[in-house]
């Protein structure tokens, strides 16, 4: 059987409709699995939270018992066999954050779930808000504004959408501007600059650019991070200029990762190629790879990455890959707009996916599954502990 024959099977027993064949071959299988086969199949895409935090580890205790009653005297399957069985209802809960994957039986993507009820002293996610600073300095807040045309300039027209500020130019040579948009902690949103190009920002983040693209370029400045899908213009290239870095390209998709919290800047391609430069070395990107400047040294590190954790963030997760306590804080911090302290530093490497839409205290719930880390959320604060 391949694996997903097996994840089905695995499926099927956790749910209790798998046939006494069915569980047969699912044990024959365990006998001869190594954990990180046990992991792989046994934690499908499309379980749920549900699955994970009850359902699977109910089910297979209980089959164990049903079977160590049933079957006595049997010793064809020694007690050893059981013990595994316990401890891959552990390894599905403890692995990867609890192994916690929001996927919905009918799509082919990540999707996250609703939000749960606030409680008390628990915190809700971030939302669409941001404000827009005009060229004469004048502040707009687009969580406020209504839908439709909110700002009329020469030649550009600045329309919001729900989530979404777009800008139209109207006439043939419009004036050109400079405007900010910048969201808070717990805010992200998207823009379309005036060349078709779409930009998702995420909290604590800010994308200053003209109202027009008037010059040979199309240059913007990046603080935070931010994912680009570029309209494609081989006759002016679009340039993303972030701290000490230089990102250049014509037509791509990519994410940029540049908080000032951060060690590095982290520019990770998809689609496309990019070229990035820090001024005195230049690196060709292709897709799949990341460059990591180092803030301190200023030197590259190219890497071989999984992209989906760079912009898991844009899809409505958060998704770890093996990263420390202080890292997934950082991202706690930026999108519940909380501070952090710590008394004491687990030294867990937290791996999974989580709900960006889920309240504070679920993700809390899902990490101190690994027995790793204890969280206390004091007001605005959350308190960890090991």
């Amino acid at each position: 059987m391949d694996k997903t024959q097996l994840a089905e099977l695995a499926h099927r027993f956790v749910s209790g409709t798998a046939t006494e064949e069915e569980k047969a071959l699912l044990h024959q299988w365990f006998d001869s699995a190594d954990k990180d086969e046990v992991e792989e199949v046994l934690l499908p895409e499309r379980a749920t939270e549900d699955d994970v935090r009850t359902r699977i580890k109910t089910r297979l205790l209980a089959a164990i018992n049903e079977e160590t009653q049933d079957q006595p005297e049997d010793r064809s399957r020694p007690i050893g066999l059981y013990i595994r069985w316990m401890a891959a209802a552990a390894a599905i809960i403890a692995v990867s954050i609890t192994g916690l994957y929001l996927w919905k039986n009918n799509k082919a993507q990540r999707t996250p779930v609703a939000a749960t009820p606030v409680t008390h002293n628990d915190l809700l996610p971030g939302t669409n808000k941001a404000t827009l600073t005009l060229g004469d300095g004048s502040t707009i807040n687009l969580a406020a504004a209504k839908n439709g045309i909110i700002q009329k300039l020469a030649g550009t027209l600045i329309a919001k959408q729900d989530s979404q500020l777009r800008y139209n130019i109207a006439t043939a040579n419009p004036a050109a501007e400079m405007n900010t948009i910048q969201t808070p902690r717990g805010g992200q949103y998207q823009v379309v600059l005036p060349d078709g190009t779409k930009v998702w920002l995420n909290a604590a983040s800010s994308l200053t650019y003209p109202t027009a693209f008037t010059g040979a370029e199309r240059t913007v400045r990046l603080n935070g991070e931010a994912y680009f899908e570029v309209a494609a213009n081989a006759g002016k290239p679009f340039r993303v200029m972030v701290g000490n870095m230089q990102v250049n390209v014509l037509g791509t998709h990519f994410n940029v990762m540049a908080y000032e919290d951060e060690g590095e800047i982290r520019t990770t391609l998809l689609e496309g190629s990019v070229r990035v430069t820090n001024g005195v070395v230049a690196h060709l990107l292709k897709p799949g790879q990341a460059a990591r400047l180092d803030r301190s040294s200023e030197s590259f590190r190219l890497l071989d990455v999984d992209p989906s954790e760079s912009v898991a963030w844009k899809n409505g997760v958060f998704q770890f890959g093996g990263v420390s306590i202080e890292t997934v804080m950082r991202e706690i911090v930026r999108w519940y707009d909380v501070d952090v302290e710590y008394q004491g530093r687990p030294n867990e490497h937290f791996r999974g996916t989580i709900s960006r839409s889920a309240n504070a205290s679920e993700v809390f719930k899902m990490l101190e599954l690994t027995g790793a880390v204890h969280f206390t959320i004091d007001k605005k604060k959350i308190i960890v502990k090991p």
